[in-house]
């Protein structure tokens, strides 16, 4: 495997194809033992995948530096890998219970429910950082609401048809956009009108899409971010928040703050107009990963611009 290689040809644990199995173990097992159970997978992981222990490091040796810390060794790297492993525990633990992780610290949570009370849904700009499917606990007490998280895989439909198979909540859905058409446009708006919330991941480049991305400073260097996030909050023409749900020693941490009334790309001034959103996404990002850096999980080569 090469440095050159795109993130979405970079496995991850967890893929459709092994869930059944994982459901199994944690339903049958508990999460004490599913966790014991994932360390030497982890060990694994971090011996065989160069390019995920080189990319965690080049990302905390980032982290280190903008904290005037010294580098990062390779246990902090495995320390990494080991919070990515807890992340998709503690997804399985909320797919399973969405009451699990109760109560989550939601400092913020009022200007978000305010938006909900309106009738109207936004969209929530997040990232590879944290968890966003504890975000689910928010909507138990009002099934009316719902969040929808888009993603870039063709296994969005396999695992929401998995999630009823197993008999889970079902007030987070799945949606696959690696290529807006029309029909999805319109589903996503009907989403807004009926007071849904929309979670986009903002801080990856689809495979294909490097014409629609941008480099923007993050950690000290260029990384490319991609437009297709804020060109799609601008289509829906709602209220953006950016969010993001991290796990600390006393448990899940939920930061949410209102971005944007609205995005607005004009036709003239289209391309400044997404360079400054995208720039000040990237500066919240940014912020967000020195607060806690463990929770990042892209196992690839971050600031390599040609991918």
């Amino acid at each position: 495997m090469s440095n050159s290689e795109h993130w979405s040809d970079i496995g991850e644990v967890g893929f459709i194809w092994g869930m059944r199995f994982l459901f199994f173990l944690y339903r049958y097992l508990g999460s004490w033992a599913f966790t014991v159970i994932l360390q030497p997978v982890v060990l694994y992981y971090f011996v065989k995948h160069k390019v995920a222990r080189q990319s965690s490091k080049e990302f905390l040796r980032r982290i280190h530096s903008a904290k005037g810390l010294e580098n990062p060794s390779w246990f902090d790297v495995y320390q990494h890998l080991l919070a990515f492993s807890q992340s998709i525990v503690d997804k399985l633990g909320v797919w399973a219970d969405s009451s699990v992780f109760d109560p989550v610290d939601f400092p913020n949570r009022k200007i978000l429910l305010d938006q909900l009370e309106t009738g109207r849904g936004a969209v929530l700009l997040g990232a590879h950082l944290g968890n966003m499917e504890v975000c689910r606990g928010l909507f138990r007490a009002n099934r009316r609401h719902k969040l929808n998280v888009l993603v870039n895989t063709k296994h969005a439909d396999m695992f929401n048809k998995l999630l009823k198979e197993l008999d889970l909540q079902a007030d987070l859905e799945l949606i696959e956009v690696s290529q807006i058409s029309p029909a999805t446009a319109i589903r996503l708006a009907d989403c807004i009108e009926r007071g849904e919330l929309i979670a986009i991941l903002a801080d990856r480049v689809p495979v294909g899409s490097q014409g629609r991305s941008r480099e923007v400073q993050f950690l000290g260097d260029r990384a490319l971010f991609p437009d297709g996030p804020f060109i799609l909050a601008s289509l829906l023409k709602c209220p953006i928040y950016t969010i993001f749900c991290t796990r600390s020693d006393r448990g899940y941490v939920i930061r949410c703050e209102r971005f944007s009334d609205m995005i607005r790309l004009p036709r003239l001034t289209r391309d400044a107009a997404l360079q400054k959103y995208v720039e000040r996404f990237a500066k919240v990002l940014e912020e967000n990963a020195l607060r806690d850096p463990l929770q990042w999980f892209n196992f690839y080569p971050f600031w390599d611009k040609s991918k």
